[in-house]
């Protein structure tokens, strides 16, 4: 955009010129009709409700459907006019449309390409929330065997533990110290973690299966009638060709935790 306005300098030029010469006369009234006409291109191309700025993007949309359409990469030079293009509070909700028409069109090239260029806008929690669920949608599309991935855990009945109430959490062995699935349980029934028991979208059951992660599982029991809780930790390499795996805890893994 700035090559616009050094146009717009270079065009002044010879009008100065022309104004500084002891000949000119009705000095005022040709710089002010220069001034005119010069800031009224000026708003044709870059001002808010500039309407070759508007045609200016419809090309820029056509050209990024055409390569959505194809299903290929986006180019960077294609890219870079999205970024001198767009204003910025609208960069997001363009490109959320472009990897929605994407995922929906099954063009998953272009879905992945997109959003490998355009994590950079997103910048507040909100907006990062934004981009790992497109993310995610993006995974599911290209692994939808593992779009309902879970892990369920069958928990062997303690005689002696009254009202049973803990919670239960999955780690990346050396990974960050964020849960990848987490879940509260009342009794020694079933407990089924699924994707959707992430606090972060796709950082889940199916990212560690995908990548072959260990995964270390921490759970805190505690029994109204025992003085100390109870703890339970291990560390599971699951079948990664199955989104669906069980573990069971029995009686005899739970330590107990001091209070």
């Amino acid at each position: 955009m700035i090559y616009i306005y050094l146009l717009a300098f270079f065009a002044l030029l010879p009008i100065f010129a022309y104004l500084l010469s002891q000949k000119t006369k009705n000095k005022g009234s040709i710089l002010g009709i220069s001034l005119i006409i010069i800031l009224s291109c000026l708003f044709i191309f870059v001002g808010k409700f500039s309407f070759l700025g508007s045609l200016r993007n419809q090309e820029l949309n056509t050209d990024i459907q055409s390569y959505i359409a194809k299903n290929n990469d986006i180019p960077i030079d294609l890219f870079i006019k999205f970024e001198d293009y767009i204003e910025n509070k609208d960069k997001i909700f363009w490109i959320q449309s472009y990897i929605g028409s994407a995922l929906s069109k099954n063009k998953l090239q272009s879905a992945e390409s997109l959003i490998s260029l355009s994590e950079k806008f997103f910048k507040s929690t909100e907006e990062k929330f934004i981009f790992y669920s497109l993310y995610t949608d993006l995974r599911n599309a290209k692994f939808p065997v593992f779009k309902d991935a879970k892990i369920i855990i069958e928990f062997e009945d303690i005689k002696d533990c009254s009202n049973p109430s803990g919670d239960i959490q999955f780690f990346i062995m050396n990974g960050p110290g964020i849960a990848i699935a987490s879940s509260e349980f009342s009794n020694f029934s079933s407990l089924t973690l699924t994707n959707s028991s992430s606090s972060i979208p796709g950082f889940d059951i199916a990212s560690a299966y995908l990548n072959k992660e260990t995964i270390d599982i921490k759970a805190l029991l505690n029994c109204t009638n025992l003085a100390s809780n109870l703890f339970f930790e291990t560390s599971i390499l699951f079948d990664q060709a199955l989104p669906l795996n069980t573990y069971k805890i029995k009686v005899n893994e739970w330590f107990k935790k001091e209070q």
